[in-house]
């Protein structure tokens, strides 16, 4: 495996396909979830028959860059770009599409952009593609049951799907092959090659992309890091104020920039915050030999005991504290609060909303530290964000032309291809200022949308040349963050809990609110945890452990 060879164990090329010890038996015998279950002999395979199997369905790709970054990646984290390359390349050298219209469902976390024959991005992008694609734009915030109930119904399901990673349904695994198109003949070994972007990328990503051992999704691949605590740097500086060090001082610097007659607040809920500071894990841990979950970890208690002194000195905004947390990002925009925490994407994001009226604003993000003061630990981001899938059908012509297009979707930094789907048609959607950096009108602001990526989209970089004060601080921000990074126990792991495991972590949300905000003591933490095991919590650490086995 090109690439992984010495970072994967058979216990994790298994895992990656959601394959656990307890598994094994369903695939050697043919259960619904094989990759061909019987060897040549017609005996069972045994583990290490099915990961070697495996391993020869896996993409040979290798992650490269057609561009030198001006910030290279330092231990995986995000290369970045402050100038254009001049000239531009073709990413692709023939038009991809054979004349295909296809239906396309995708999520926006932002104001839906105009449809088909009213946007004039979209009517550019699919005369390059030489094939129409049709998007069907959904809310991103209730995308997760949009997605279950298209699901249900084979025949409403589009010919092409993106689905994030937090929004795969439950038991989708069990059935993906029922719905969407195994990709596994077309992109395995040296297939990938015919789609020379798609090949560029990550064999890591390409691993993760497979369920029951055969490729199913497209990825869109994911940063190191994928979520920061960002302070308002401007008004901190303006205020004379320094980023804190420790949590301590960080309960102290909150109370100094709160000013209720200033209209101006400490923080948002930083829940987040908190766990990322003392270095919660997204599931289980494994301590002294034994896995031990993070409602079980004594930092999850001191977590919640530093939420709940951050709302008891007042630094949290009152709508945060009542949980509207709907325009968190809108407060922190306009400096009612001056601390919030997000994933490391909302950070451009913020700058192409606010800079055009506020060219001073500076967001930045924090440092991380241990509450003592310590390195921290942060745990790496998963190799896929975002998946699409296409519709399972048995005309391969048609696989071959939707595989064309996300190849040319996957285009890299330094391709024709790469601008248009970034900023639009020039002159229509953008203009270039005197350094030759597209910069967006209110065109391209409006029409101009990552539908397209979420398809296929080559190895994430930093490439927001309209802001080259982010590019360094966010690419040097990660890169020394990249020292502190450590891989998740369950990492690159396709993990999809049982659905008689799914509200065990309800009462925890609860809970973390009542206790924060004084409603119950700290003190019934131990009792949940209690009621957790025996609701559930032992089983889900049995099936957990099954992975490793």
């Amino acid at each position: 495996m090109q690439g992984i060879d010495n970072e994967v164990s058979r216990r994790r090329l298994l895992g990656y396909l959601g394959i656990g010890a307890g598994a094994l038996g369903l695939a050697a015998c043919g259960g619904s979830g094989g990759t061909g279950q019987t060897g040549g002999s017609g005996g069972v395979l045994t583990g290490a028959d099915l990961a070697a199997e495996v391993e020869a369905s896996l993409p040979h790709s290798t992650l490269e860059f057609l561009v030198e970054p001006d910030f290279p990646s330092v231990n995986g984290s995000t290369p970045g770009y402050v100038t254009m390359p001049d000239p531009l390349v073709d990413g692709v050298q023939q038009t991809p599409g054979a004349g295909g219209s296809y239906t396309v469902m995708s999520p926006a976390w932002w104001t839906s952009p105009p449809s088909l024959g009213e946007n004039a991005y979209y009517d550019a992008v699919n005369e390059q593609l030489g094939a129409t694609l049709e998007f069907q734009v959904s809310d991103g915030n209730t995308y997760a049951d949009k997605v279950q109930t298209v699901l249900a119904s084979p025949k409403n399901v589009p010919d092409w799907m993106v689905i994030p990673s937090w929004n795969i349904p439950p038991r989708f695994i069990e059935g993906v092959g029922n719905v969407f198109q195994d990709l596994t003949d077309h992109l395995s070994g040296d297939g990938i090659l015919d789609y020379p972007n798609l090949a560029r990328l990550d064999p890591a990503a390409w691993a993760y992309s497979m369920f029951n051992g055969r490729i199913y999704g497209l990825p869109y691949p994911s940063e190191l890091i994928t979520d920061a605590v960002f302070y308002r740097r401007d008004l901190f500086e303006e205020l004379g104020v320094e980023p804190p060090t420790d949590a301590d001082s960080f309960l102290s610097v909150l109370s100094e920039i709160t000013d209720e007659s200033a209209n101006r607040w400490g923080c948002e809920n930083l829940w987040n915050t908190a766990q990322l500071m003392h270095a919660i894990p997204p599931t289980f841990t494994e301590r002294d030999g034994k896995l031990v979950h993070r409602f079980e970890m004594e930092e999850f208690k001191e977590a919640i005991v530093w939420l709940t002194k951050v709302i008891e000195s007042g630094a949290m905004h009152p709508d945060a504290v009542a949980g509207n947390d709907g325009p968190a990002k809108d407060r922190f925009e306009s400096g009612q609060t001056l601390v919030m925490n997000d994933g490391v994407g909302g950070w451009h994001e913020a700058l192409t909303r606010v800079r055009p009226s506020n060219p001073d604003f500076d967001q930045m993000a924090m440092d991380m530290f241990a509450p003592d003061g310590g390195a921290p630990t942060l745990f790496r981001g998963a190799p896929v964000n975002i998946f699409s899938f296409l519709k399972k059908t048995d005309d391969e012509e048609q696989v071959k032309e939707l595989l064309r297009l996300a190849d040319w979707c996957a285009s890299q930094f330094g391709t024709h291809e790469f601008e248009l789907l970034t900023y639009g048609v020039e002159g229509t959607h953008f203009e270039r200022d005197e350094h030759g950096v597209p910069q967006m009108n209110d065109q391209g602001r409006r029409e101009v949308t990552s539908t397209y990526q979420f398809l296929a989209q080559p190895a994430i970089v930093n490439a927001k040349v309209q802001f080259p004060d982010y590019v360094e601080a966010s690419t040097q921000w990660m890169a020394r963050q990249s020292e502190h990074v450590v891989d998740p126990l369950f990492y690159g792991i396709q993990i999809q809990e049982p659905s008689e495991f799914g509200s065990l972590s309800q009462p925890f949300d609860d809970l973390v609110v009542d206790i924060s905000r004084g409603r119950k003591d700290i003190s019934e933490l131990d009792a949940a945890v209690e009621n957790w095991r025996s609701s559930g919590g032992d089983k889900l650490r049995d099936f957990y452990a099954e992975f490793l086995a």
